[in-house]
């Protein structure tokens, strides 16, 4: 979609869209719509990383500040941390992306049933998050200082800049990736690296938001740090509702082009690019009533998902 971008530029597979409001002012409208939601989730979110504050804080009660012991331990806590923090950030993906495409979510349910069923990735992606984030604040401060002696020392202080930008991109797609798909992590992290230039322009917008956000709490903290309860599904939100429009354009939608299969997020749309259902009262019409009151009994079989043909092999690979 793209912040800034028309919704309903032509592509294959892209529906129509009946809502013809610019994204940017659409953006504002699903957020502020699911804010409630979105304040409940960053709760469960925060509470993932517990453990983690808990093992820095035990820690801090039997190792001295001064040894080597200390900065080794605090690094190994943070990383094995990626273990808990990886799937909840699976978590809070899927459930930012169904909001921003207003797929309906139960908070407490989707949030621990996402984090089981994306446990294995989830945590090895995790880990590696924050094994990255743990060798960027050493290197970076590294490099600063050894570069006032010697400018030489500058060109690795770029890389590590380039890179650290480059990873940060990369995961405007990585979890919603993970959780949307059946792909091993290394194809995840090559697709992940190709969306990011194929759709640079929603890279970079997401990349100036996150800057600026991070920017503003740093200065003005402590007084930004109530916003920790807002920071984390705003900018997850905002990668959804830029970036997953360009995953099931490229990653999705070719799945079933390719098998000559309807993509079922489509369903509530026909072949006219019209919805199905309408909304309008003014057409409706009063349901018979039986004797007593009681409206007809709704046959079992109707508006239910086809059941699996149980032949075997799982083909669908889409989430």
């Amino acid at each position: 979609m793209g912040l800034f971008s028309k919704y309903e530029e032509p592509g294959k597979g892209v529906p129509k869209n009946p809502d013809q409001k610019l994204p940017f002012f659409r953006f504002f409208e699903l957020y502020f719509g699911h804010f409630s939601k979105l304040i409940l989730l960053n709760f469960i979110y925060i509470i993932c990383f517990l453990p983690m504050f808990a093992g820095i804080i035990v820690m801090q009660l039997f190792i001295s500040e001064d040894s080597n012991l200390y900065y080794l331990a605090f690094y190994l806590i943070v990383i094995l941390s990626g273990i808990i923090i990886g799937p909840a950030t699976c978590s809070l993906a899927k459930l930012t992306r169904n909001m921003s495409i207003e797929k309906p979510t139960f908070l407490w349910h989707d949030f621990w049933d996402t984090f089981k069923t994306n446990f294995k990735q989830g945590a090895i992606m995790g880990v590696i998050d924050m094994l990255f984030i743990s060798a960027v604040t050493v290197s970076f401060p590294m490099y600063y200082n050894m570069a006032e002696s010697s400018n030489i020392f500058y060109i690795p202080f770029a890389v590590c800049l380039i890179c650290s930008v480059l990873f940060l991109m990369m995961h405007f797609y990585i979890y919603f990736l993970i959780v949307t798909t059946d792909l091993g992590l290394w194809k995840i992290l090559k697709n992940s690296f190709l969306l990011t230039a194929i759709d640079i322009k929603s890279s970079v917008i997401n990349l100036v938001v996150t800057v600026i956000v991070l920017v503003l709490v740093v200065i003005f903290f402590p007084f930004t740090a109530i916003l920790i309860i807002i920071i984390p599904t705003l900018l997850l939100f905002l990668y959804a509702f830029n970036c997953y429009p360009v995953i099931r354009k490229y990653v999705i939608q070719p799945y079933y082009d390719e098998r000559g299969e309807r993509n079922p997020e489509f369903d509530y749309v026909d072949e006219d690019g019209e919805t199905v259902f309408v909304d309008a009262p003014e057409l409706e019409e009063e349901p018979p009533k039986k004797e007593g009151g009681l409206l007809p009994k709704r046959e079992s079989g109707s508006n239910s998902t086809p059941k699996s043909s149980g032949s075997g092999k799982r083909k669908k690979t889409i989430r």
